[in-house]
């Protein structure tokens, strides 16, 4: 008969109570274990026949898993009471692409507190649930040189400082859009955008972008439609504004043209103290002697041009005297003209008389500053229009063309009441006295004459001043004949009252010509005109 080994028991949950165990005596306990209890435990005394917790079921079913087994694994009999994971060895692997380590020790899921760590995920278990990355201190969040920041299941969204390549932080893939107003600090820089950048208070194109600028209010881009709304003054400091909408409105009361103050930006470098210098955005309209205006210029801030050249597309000015103090880019300083251009100022307009280009045409008018006009004595600094211009260098050309007013009012030192505009030998119009003031004798009668051309049904001789009429159509017409013929079907008239038919004979100092008129043209009716002599059509010479 076999025999039994038996060691001391206990179907309770209690460990042995002190001196309970000789020294080696073994003892176990059958009652469930848990963490907070004594079950299932094996004890062994000590030398001083005390119990000594040494194994037992409780322990074994914390290691019953597979290896490296943690998501699926669980306590053979209570899950409560927890596992023991035990850590995979079979493969390598290579941590942040330090180096391969052989037999790498790994579980299949880890979580910490509310994080929980599986194959490559990193995630909150709690519902809801933030995750931070926080330093101590002074330490950082570090994303190495060149791997992304990576957004979206698909990666559509990128960021990455791309250290090897262009040494920028560089965004790709899906556009962004800020719902919160955003500050960007150029920190000396500046931003782009595409091919715009902004630095400081300047929006402009980068380099290598072109050289045009656009500002578009329409949803599609580059539409005529919308409306940009500027809040403060606009200032234009190009040498060319072109507007190409079909109605302009200004609240101005007096528009002004041919400014003699315009302002300039300093660009590419600062200007230092002591320096005679400067560069400038543009030169176009500088001259030597202008004036130069702003702060640390010489002259407590006002100077004058001493010369300036552009070359390589960079203007310069050199002043006279030294600035006193540092100028830094994109400062601006006023420029007062004090050079005479001996340029036209005014309104120039295109039109077009039919079709093709061939018909364009550029109307003028306006104030001309020299007398540049041969067919006139007019004087310089007169206003004028010229409906078919020529304009080089703001100097118009061109055949004055016709005024249509219902008046003109002279001044009163240059007119005399119930007086007679005429001509002087400059062409200038003038008034004669007033009639109180009359001169009592005269070479000369101004009177209203009428000029007709008769073509005759065959042909005869006229001589000039010879009294023309037609009695049998009225005894108040007639005229004079005012250039000889000889044997012509033709004869001009003038001094013409009344109308001549085409139906009775002419007579030639009450002589009848035989000739009946076959038509007439009229070549001006009552044109005012000089006579030496006063014929009230009552008398003729022989």
């Amino acid at each position: 008969m076999a025999s039994i080994v038996r060691i001391k028991r206990s179907t309770g949950t209690a460990a042995p109570g002190s001196s309970g165990l000789k020294y080696g005596e073994l003892g176990v306990t059958i009652g469930a274990g848990l963490q907070g209890n004594k079950g299932e435990r094996l004890f062994v005394g000590n030398a001083s026949d005390n119990p000594v917790e040494v194994g037992g079921k409780y322990y074994t079913d914390l290691l019953s898993n597979a290896v490296g087994v943690v998501a699926a694994g669980a306590n053979a009999s209570v899950a409560t009471n927890g596992f023991v994971p035990i850590m995979n060895r079979n493969s390598s692997g290579n941590p942040g692409g330090g180096g391969l380590v052989n037999n790498l020790p790994r579980v299949d899921q880890w979580s910490v507190d509310n994080l929980t760590l599986d194959a490559n995920t990193i995630s909150s278990n709690n519902t809801d649930g933030d995750i931070i990355f926080q330093t101590n201190g002074s330490g950082e969040v570090v994303i190495p040189d060149d791997q992304f920041l990576t957004f979206g299941t698909s990666k559509d969204g990128k960021i990455e400082y791309d250290e090897n390549g262009t040494d920028l932080v560089q965004v790709t893939g899906a556009g962004w859009r800020f719902n919160v107003p955003v500050e960007f600090e150029g920190g000396g820089g500046g931003f782009y955008f595409d091919n715009v950048g902004i630095s400081s208070n300047v929006i402009s194109t980068r380099a290598g972008g072109g050289n045009q600028l656009f500002i578009d209010p329409y949803p599609d881009g580059l539409s005529n439609e919308g409306t940009v709304i500027i809040k403060g003054d606009l200032q234009v400091d190009g040498t060319q504004t072109t507007v190409n909408s079909t109605s302009v409105t200004s609240n101005e009361s007096i528009f002004k043209l041919g400014d003699v103050t315009s302002v300039r930006t300093v660009v590419n470098t600062n200007v230092g103290s002591g320096s005679s210098v400067i560069t400038l955005d543009s030169i176009v309209g500088i001259n030597t002697g202008d004036t130069l205006t702003g702060t640390g210029l010489p002259g407590a801030g006002t100077t004058t041009v001493h010369s300036y050249v552009s070359a390589s597309g960079i203007s310069t000015v050199y002043i006279d005297g030294v600035t006193t103090a540092g100028i830094s880019t994109t400062a601006q300083i006023t420029v007062t003209h004090a050079y005479d251009t001996n340029t036209d100022r005014g309104i120039s307009f295109n039109y077009n008389t039919s079709s093709g280009a061939s018909n364009n045409k550029t109307g003028f008018f306006g104030y001309i500053d020299t007398d540049s006009n041969a067919a006139s004595s007019a004087p310089a600094n007169s206003w004028t229009y010229i409906p078919n211009a020529t304009i080089t260098n703001s100097t118009v050309s061109g055949t004055r063309g016709y005024l249509d007013v219902k008046g003109i009012y002279y001044q009163d030192a240059d007119s005399s009441t119930h007086g007679v505009v005429f001509f002087d030998s400059n062409g200038l119009q003038t008034s004669t006295d007033t009639p109180g003031n009359a001169t009592t004798t005269s070479s000369h009668v101004l009177t209203a004459v009428t000029e007709i051309v008769l073509t005759l049904d065959s042909t005869h001789t006229f001589t000039a001043g010879k009294y023309v009429t037609q009695p049998g159509a009225n005894a108040n017409i007639y005229g004079m004949v005012k250039t000889t013929t000889s044997s012509s079907n033709q004869v001009t008239l003038i001094g013409v009252n009344g109308t001549f038919n085409t139906t009775n004979v002419i007579f030639e100092n009450n002589v009848t010509t035989g000739r009946t008129p076959s038509s007439k043209s009229t070549t001006y009716s009552d044109k005012p005109m000089w006579t030496t002599t006063i014929d009230g059509g009552s008398f003729w010479g022989n």
